[in-house]
């Protein structure tokens, strides 16, 4: 346990200074039909590069 907490120790000081950055790329909201259908357009037409994010899926 010790090496994870020192690896997401190491992790999050990456994201912080910069030196790491996500992959996400367009978070398209709550999870809804609506937000679903544009999200999946997105990457249906091809112009997806990264992640795209729904959020409240599976109660979170």
């Amino acid at each position: 346990m010790d090496a994870q907490s020192q690896l997401l120790n190491r992790v999050s000081a990456m994201l912080d200074d910069g030196s790491l950055i996500s992959t996400v790329n367009k978070h398209c909201g709550t999870m809804s039909e609506t937000n679903l259908r544009a999200a999946l357009a997105r990457l249906e037409e091809g112009s997806a590069i990264g992640k795209t994010v729904l959020d409240g899926f599976g109660g979170a």
